[in-house]
Order: C-alpha cells, then structure tokens, then sequence
C-alpha cells in the first residue's frame, strides 16, 4: 500500500509539471513569487533590521539603505513604508553583485501638489519576459527628513525559464531545474545535453537542451559552434570519453586495435571486438574496422593471420614465418609429359600445342571467352574440382550471364591427372570453354576441350574487336546450336565446341592471337 502512494505521487507530480506539457513537451514555467528581503523599525526610535537586510557602511536610517537579495532574482515588486509622509525626492537603484556598478530603477526628484510625498510607495517591475528586472543588491536613497520605517522586496528566482520551483533560502538560490539544464539558475545545459547551445526559455519557445548522438557510448558531450553553424543548426555535439573501445564524435566506429562486430547493435558494448591479430604473422596489431583483418606477412593468410597461404609453408623465421614451396609443388596440374606412362591418357586431350589462332568463327563457336585470374582450387566429390576465379573482363558469354568479380568454374578432375589443363593460382588466364556439362548446368566448366592460356595484355584490343562484330551480327549462322540437356546431346556438344588448332590457319585467313 505504502508502494502504491508512492507510485501515484509521483505519477501525480509528473503530469502536473509546469515545465512540461501533458503530452510531455517542454513548455516556458516560472517559479513562484516569494518575499525576497525586507526590513523593519519602529517610529520615531532607531531602526532595527529584519534578517536579509544590510546597511551599507555610511547609511544611516534615515539616509539611505542598501538590501542584500543574497543571489540573482527576478524583481516583482518594492514597498517602502516612512514614518512621516515620504520625502521629497526619492530613488531606486539596483545592483547586479555587490560592488558592481548602481541602475536607477525608479527616480522622483519632486511630488507634485504636496510637500512631502506619500506615507507608503510601492515600486512595480513592468510586465512582459522582456522587461523584467534582475537584481541582487537593492539601495534606496530618500533623504535626511524622513524615517524608513519598513520595507519589502518580492521577487522570484532567475531560472531563465526553465524552473518552476526554487530554494530562494539557499545562498545562492537554487532552482530546481527542467528542460535538461544545469546549475543554480538553469544557466547551462547538462553535462549529457549539449547538442545544441544553451538559450534561456521565452514564451513562445522553452529552448530545452537536447542529448548528444553518443551511441549509448558516452556521458558528457561539449557543445562545437563551428559545427552547429556547417550542420545548418541541426547538431552541434561532440561526444567526449567514448566507452567499450569506441570512438569519434558520436562514438560510431572503433578505437585502433579494434573492429565493429556486425552481429553487435552499435549501442551494444561489444560493438568493438579486439583484432587478436597475431604477434608472429601480422605486420601490427591493428586490423581492418569493418572486417576485421589483420594486415598479414608476406605469405600468412587468415583472419587473424595465423596460417600459411597456399604455396607457403611454416618457417621457423619470425620476420619470414611461412615460406614459399618450390613452384612444381604449387600447379594445380603437372604437365602432360608426367603422365605419359598411363595409358588411360593417351590421345585423352585435344590439344597438342598451346598456341591459338582467334577467328571470327572460332570465337563465336565459345559458350564464354573471359579474362580471369585463378585464386585457389578445392576438392567437389571424386571427379571434380572447384575453382574460385576472379572475372577480369567478359568477352563472350552464351548460356547464362557472367558477372565480374567472383566467379566459380568446375574442372574435371581426370583433365588435371592427365595434364590437359595447366593451372597455377595467382595467375591470369584467357580461358575459353563451355557454360554446360558440369553438376549444375548453370555452373561454367572448363575442361579439356576449353582453352586456359596465360594472358597476355596484347590480346585485349583483338578480343574487344571481335566483341564488336558479334554485337553487330557477325556470329550469325557460326554458332553452334545450345543443345537441350540431357545424356544423348553430350557427344554432339562435345564436338561442337570442340576447339581448332593451328592446323586449321588455312581455313581461316584472319588470325588474331598468335
């Protein structure tokens, strides 16, 4: 029971804030007027003071006064009380801080129609936000004739706005401030609320501070005007202390030595995982802040660079940890000449010289003619392999669209024992072949009735060339038919894409790659 008032108190004093509106927008909101100072004496006997009122060094009660406030307020009203019908001549001054330079306030050289002025005078602060009055020490001048017999000062604290509520006893006074402001009067945004520069409240706008975009990373922010002004005045925040290894203005993006998880929200605190690059195989400690990678040694691969490349093996070396291996060990294929001895190989590949002669027609009977670089080679069940290839340029393609970049192409595995295809990764081939025949017919393949020739750069401007005159119709009636899948169209297809050698120059005047 004593839980649940608790809880509709609260909810009660939530709803009914004058700072904010019951929808929860911030509005303008004052703290109420109180009794700010006064004094009081008894007539014709010397004056004794009230506490909060303070004689200045040379006044005398019936001189001069000076009231101390005790802090900054917003002044509402001022009473004097005389023994006699007031003086002659009377004036209001107001100070800001003690020792600070003097503002009349209210000046009367003269009453009109009587010698002597009112027995009572009270001094009103004009309405509107615009013209109020701010004062923390007040001086009242009336002369040698007349005894002050009381006085009074109202007023309310200077919040700027943003308070409704204020400990005007408290030296200075407090003001329990709204709006995401700070300090005594609400003269500052907190700590976290800095997006944009602190204004005090008005009427018509409350002027509340804003948090900075600190991605849950940070507690305190300062407030950049440079930036405010090129943001078009939309942010001006610049997070400060970022936390869990975050950094820059808004905390969005790692500290060195760290990368962003993307499984990981970048409000979480392990946005930022540690690279654990390794001290042996890693050139530092920093990695890529996207991926993660760390900047390996020549021949380490791996993500955190923990293992050797294909073609390298572990040394006992740090600054060299793995080495390169011999290069007849790295060939996908050996050479034919290897595998002379097995019968299963002979008269098995179809190409007996490794020069091509390009025509027109022996370019238009390709399923696909591409530029690419080979990357690395893997097992795909006992008489494939798969290769990973990197598409540089597409020349030709028939049966399905080659993309550049990644690309993946299956190999006949008895073509690599037998030598057909020579295959080194790392390098760039001309690779010529069929867009069929392997486990999926989507795949490409090449195998030994393709073509895979160590590029040379001088063949592109002829390859372009003969790009030009298929797009212009010049493959009409030289390509083969695209046979319907199936077990009984494999040997036809075979012996269309069955690829010329040098032995057919004389059918074909025009040649292109010597």
């Amino acid at each position: 029971m004593p839980v649940t008032f608790a809880l509709l108190l609260l909810l009660s004093q939530a709803t009914s804030d004058p700072c904010y509106h019951p929808g929860g927008g911030p509005r303008f909101c004052l703290p109420p007027v109180t009794q700010l100072a006064g004094m009081a004496a008894s007539c014709p006997q010397s004056c004794t003071f009230s506490p909060g009122a303070e004689v200045s060094p040379r006044a005398t009660c019936n001189g001069s006064l000076t009231l101390a406030l005790g802090g900054s307020f917003l002044l509402t009203s001022v009473s004097l009380r005389f023994c006699t019908p007031g003086p002659p001549a009377l004036v209001l001054s107001a100070s800001w801080a003690r020792g600070g330079p003097w503002r009349s306030l209210w000046r009367r050289p003269a009453w009109t129609g009587a010698l002597g002025g009112p027995e009572k005078v009270t001094f009103r602060a004009p309405r509107g936000a615009k013209a109020s009055v701010v004062a923390s020490h007040l001086r009242v001048e009336f002369g040698d004739r007349a005894g002050l017999a009381a006085a009074g000062v109202r007023g309310r604290c200077q919040c700027h706005g943003h308070a409704a509520r204020c400990a005007a006893r408290a030296r200075p006074p407090r003001c329990r401030c709204r709006h995401h402001t700070t300090g005594p009067g609400c003269e500052s945004c907190r700590p976290s609320h800095r997006d944009w520069p602190w204004r005090p409240a008005t009427p018509w706008h409350p002027h509340p501070c804003l948090p900075c975009s600190c991605n849950q990373h940070a507690r305190r922010c300062r407030f950049n005007s440079e930036l405010f002004r090129l943001s078009g005045g939309r942010s001006g925040g610049v997070c400060e202390r970022c936390r869990h290894h975050t950094a820059g203005r808004h905390c969005h993006y790692c500290q060195p030595g760290f990368w962003r998880d993307p499984a990981q929200p970048i409000t979480s605190r392990k946005a930022c995982r540690a690279c654990q690059c390794h001290p042996i195989g890693a050139t530092g400690g920093t990695c890529n802040q996207t991926s993660g990678q760390c900047s390996c040694k020549l021949g380490v691969t791996g993500l955190t660079c923990n293992r050797c490349g294909a073609g390298y093996q572990q040394s006992r070396s740090p600054r060299m940890p793995c080495q390169r291996i011999p290069e007849a060990t790295t060939m996908l294929a050996t050479t034919s000449s290897a595998y002379s001895s097995d019968p299963q190989c002979h008269n098995y590949c179809n190409i007996s010289d490794t020069r091509v002669h390009m025509s027109l027609r022996r370019y238009c009977q390709q399923d696909y003619v591409l530029h690419a670089q080979v990357l690395a080679a893997e097992a795909a069940g006992p008489a494939w392999q798969r290769l990973a290839l990197h598409v540089l340029a597409v020349y030709k393609q028939r049966a399905r669209p080659v993309r550049r970049g990644s690309q993946e192409a299956w190999v006949p595995g008895a073509d690599l024992a037998c030598g057909c295809l020579r295959l080194q990764p790392g390098t760039d081939y001309l690779l010529l072949g069929s867009a069929a025949g392997g486990p999926d017919p989507s795949r490409l393949v090449l195998d030994r009735h393709g073509l895979a020739l160590p590029w040379r750069p001088r063949w592109a401007r002829p390859l372009r060339r003969l790009q030009q005159e298929e797009r212009a119709g010049g493959c009409r009636g030289l390509q083969p038919p695209i046979p319907s899948p199936g077990p009984s169209t494999r040997a036809p297809a075979e012996r269309l894409r069955k690829p010329t050698t040098v032995l057919e120059r004389d059918q074909e005047k025009k040649s292109l790659l010597p």
